[in-house]
């Protein structure tokens, strides 16, 4: 919620704001009683990820909620009972990496697995295997069951409509590229790309490296997070995949030495 109305999304709510104003979606977290809050004239018009939820399975039930009545938990869930309804909430994340390195000895999980968890959690909701949310409105059709099985058992999962952007997306490299020119001054003669020496530097060779090679920049590999590579048999690998750095490095120290000597 603050990080979206610093951004001048003002009516921006996070998980727990959302989720106070409807106890009832998450009540394993709020006890105390109270009415549904129908947000029918003012449906909730997008999902967006920015930061690590403080906890993953209320925001994966609200989001779910919020996708399945377009907006307004209290309502229908129009994506289960009407066949011809679209998605209408727009799901953005800005973070495609599925860990991260922490503290901790090996990588946490980050947003690239909480789209994945969404997206599967989605995709069964709304199909034929999900007993819970999908037969409910759905065996009403026929007083014969056996009608009803059969024509929930050819219902298919629908598909997450969502964007993702962050690196390696060239929604992102754009931008900084961008941020990067509003930056020089405008009294030298740097006014577009080919001006400039672009250097992407991380530890992550499919996020920060992949920008680099995504918009033909140049790339820093160091070894201080997720990516630890130690033979040159690991940068071999990486460029099979189709992920080049420029230069590889222990750390941002020894890049800046290497770009910047004395």
């Amino acid at each position: 919620g603050p990080v979206a109305r610093s951004y001048g999304l003002a009516k921006a709510e996070g998980v727990r704001e959302y989720g106070t104003r409807h106890p009832s979606l998450f009540p394993r977290r709020r006890e105390e009683d109270a009415a549904p809050v129908d947000d029918a004239d003012d449906p909730v018009k997008a999902i967006l990820i920015f930061e690590d939820p403080e906890d993953l399975g209320e925001a994966l039930q609200l989001c779910l909620d919020v996708l399945l009545t377009n907006g307004n938990p209290s309502g229908p869930r129009v994506l289960l009972e009407k066949e011809d309804a679209e998605q209408e909430v727009e799901v953005w994340f800005t973070n495609p990496d599925l860990v991260y390195s922490g503290l901790a000895v090996h990588p946490r999980l980050t947003q690239g697995s909480y789209r994945q968890c969404l997206e599967t959690l989605y995709e069964s909701a709304t199909s034929s295997t999900s007993t819970s949310y999908y037969s409910s409105s759905k065996n009403k059709k026929s007083d014969n069951p056996l009608d009803n099985q059969s024509t929930i058992n050819k219902t298919k999962g629908r598909t997450l409509k969502a964007t993702t952007c962050g690196k390696p997306t060239p929604l992102t490299g754009k931008t900084a590229l961008a941020k990067l020119l509003a930056q020089c001054p405008s009294s030298n003669s740097i006014t577009n790309e080919a001006d400039l020496e672009i250097w992407t530097v991380g530890d992550n060779p499919y996020s920060d490296v992949a920008l680099a090679n995504t918009m033909g920049w140049n790339g820093a590999l160091v070894r201080t997070g997720i990516w630890k590579g130690a033979e040159e048999e690991d940068v071999e690998k990486l460029t099979m995949e189709g992920v080049t750095p420029t230069l590889v490095e222990e750390n941002f120290a020894a890049v800046i030495k290497r770009l910047l000597p004395e």
